[in-house]
């Protein structure tokens, strides 16, 4: 898994969030490879379930936090 993105979001409440954004390419008989499934966790750890390209909800907890 490759980290391909992070950003900050932010919770109803006002907590802040870093995610990071990880892709596993797909290997293929050409040189090139082609991009796979992205995965969302928080810095630390947690799992991510994307709602949208802005929106994600804290597996553990439930909780939507928001992209700024």
């Amino acid at each position: 898994m490759d980290l391909v993105e992070k950003f900050d979001a932010k919770g109803k409440t006002g907590a802040a969030y870093h995610v990071e954004v990880y892709q596993t390419p797909i290997s293929t008989p050409d040189p090139d490879e082609l991009p796979g499934s992205k995965t969302y966790q928080l810095a630390d750890g947690r799992a991510l379930d994307p709602l949208s390209d802005a929106k994600f909800k804290i597996v553990q907890t439930g909780e939507k936090i928001y992209r700024v």
